[in-house]
């Protein structure tokens, strides 16, 4: 994840999956994006270690923090506007 579109993709499709789904686990996200289990398990651990997500030990489900969700928000808000156009 060098790219910080890369951490954007991610943040956005949390919040995306979270909308629909009750748990958002690594999995329904390397599902949904069509990424490998390991690179999205790499992913998840930078981001939680720069605060964007939080992770349950015991029922794997992915959170946004207040942060994390910011971001995704406006990753959202753009692509709405611009699949609008």
């Amino acid at each position: 994840m060098n790219r910080f579109e890369s951490k954007e993709d991610y943040l956005e499709r949390i919040l995306i999956l979270s909308q629909t789904n009750d748990l958002v686990r690594a999995i329904d996200i390397a599902n949904d994006m069509n990424y490998s289990k390991p690179s999205v398990s790499i992913a998840l651990k930078k981001l939680k270690n720069e605060g964007f997500i939080t992770v349950c030990e015991q029922t794997g489900n992915v959170s946004l923090t207040n942060k994390g969700k910011e971001i995704a928000l406006q990753v959202y808000e753009r692509h709405q506007i611009i699949t609008s156009f």
